[in-house]
């Protein structure tokens, strides 16, 4: 018999509609030549009609008779869970996922198991272990953030700091949009409603790193946040973050890279990224998370420019060079990249909650400061990351991103250290 017209037939059929045709065709195949092929197309004839149980046997027939195929094995653990066998799911998926890790489905599959059989310890361990083997392992930093608590953590904000030590903040911003800069506004005095701080705005900046240089000039803050305009902050106690996670860097920032291989932060690529951004997604919002180092990562030495916030004196004495930067693009990446050659810490924190409303752009203009910035910084030449990856998991609201946010950041939740 050439099982591979009689299979071909076979599978003609099924996609026909003449189901008994296709069976009693799989099954000559499957007593003819054991063809694992025959027995997963059994399975899939068995699942159409309703007979789980079997359809699961005939699949595990093609898991024996062809075992570096995984789909079927990926296919057995998903009988299990249309069985309602949860448990039996989450321990097939959670060997595929030990064996070929590189499967995205069966890291889906486990958190969806894990999620039903009340498993989530087993299936975060897992998956913490095959990211921290692999970092560019994608699908297992996802299962990590799916599989975080929903709930808020008992002890979800972090030490108050006391009245007396509450630096004053100086939240600096360029912005000729009324509509975008009343919002940023609003959102930062709520956040800092418990703080001393002011807001700085310069609404006819030629440049970003020209505007914040005028701003740093009058600014009255101990210390300076730079911000985008078009940002939110999530978090209620937004400056007793900021302060503690600022005491143990000298510029902290929500999104960064520990190397620098171009004219973006991302372009490092994984296993170099790191932090917490949320965007706007719907009526919701989109946590998006660069890795499990958590809640700080430190080393890093390119930062976005979406968020910087430092002490005075450090941004006083690197300043930013409005000739190289002369419009909107790459400021950030030449003050940090100095920054960090100049000795100073640098890193991200994932529990901010900042959201921002944009993606940025990547024109004309962005390409002109890049070239000037790779002259500027021969260490930008690259070569580029391709691998430029991060996870992100939609909620319906900003109770719900806090909660995750907070669940994330969590050291014995997804502990890890700065690559």
């Amino acid at each position: 018999m050439n099982s591979n017209a009689a299979l071909a037939g076979a599978l003609a059929a099924y996609r026909q509609g003449r189901a008994e045709e296709a069976r009693r065709a799989a099954e000559e195949i499957w007593r003819a030549s054991s063809d694992a092929r025959a027995a997963g197309l059994l399975a899939l004839l068995e699942m159409d009609a309703g007979r789980l149980d079997a359809a699961l046997a005939w699949n595990d027939r093609a898991c024996a008779a062809d075992p570096s195929e995984v789909r079927y094995e990926v296919q057995g653990a998903r009988l299990c869970a249309l069985k309602d066998d949860h448990g039996a799911a989450h321990d097939r998926f959670a060997a595929i996922a030990r064996s070929r890790p590189d499967t995205p489905a069966a890291w889906s599959g486990l958190v969806a198991a894990a999620r039903k059989a009340d498993r989530r310890d087993e299936a975060r361990a897992l998956a913490a272990a095959a990211y921290d083997a692999d970092p560019r392992l994608a699908p297992a930093l996802e299962a990590l953030l799916d599989l975080a608590g929903d709930e808020p953590p008992p002890e979800s904000r972090v030490p108050a700091v006391p009245l007396a030590d509450r630096s004053p903040i100086s939240v600096i911003t360029c912005s000729n949009a009324e509509h975008r800069f009343a919002a940023m506004a609003a959102s930062y005095h709520r956040a800092l409603a418990d703080w001393p701080h002011e807001i700085v705005r310069i609404g006819d900046a030629a440049s970003l790193a020209e505007g914040y240089t005028r701003a740093a000039a009058i600014a009255r803050g101990e210390v300076f946040v730079f911000t985008h305009d078009d940002v939110e902050i999530l978090a209620p106690d937004f400056g007793h973050r900021l302060a503690r996670r600022l005491d143990g860097c000298d510029i902290l920032g929500v999104a960064g890279a520990t190397r620098a291989a171009g004219p973006a932060w991302f372009l490092a690529g994984w296993p170099h990224l790191h932090g917490m951004v949320v965007y706007p997604e719907g009526s919701g919002y989109r946590v998006t998370a660069y890795s499990r180092s958590v809640p700080v990562a430190h080393g890093i030495r390119v930062m976005d420019g979406v968020f910087l916030a430092m002490r005075r004196e450090v941004a006083l004495t690197i300043g930013w060079d409005a000739e190289t930067c002369d419009g909107f693009h790459g400021y950030d990446v030449d003050f940090t990249l100095r920054a960090a050659d100049a000795g100073l810490r640098l890193a991200v924190a994932s529990d901010l909650a900042l959201v921002h409303r944009s993606y940025g752009s990547f024109d004309d203009r962005w390409r002109a400061t890049a070239s000037k910035l790779s002259a500027k910084h021969p260490e930008l030449n690259g070569p580029y990351s391709r691998d430029i990856s991060f996870v992100r998991r939609t909620v319906p609201d900003a109770a719900s991103a806090m909660a995750l946010i907070d669940n994330w950041a969590r050291p014995g939740q997804s502990p890890g250290p700065a690559a």
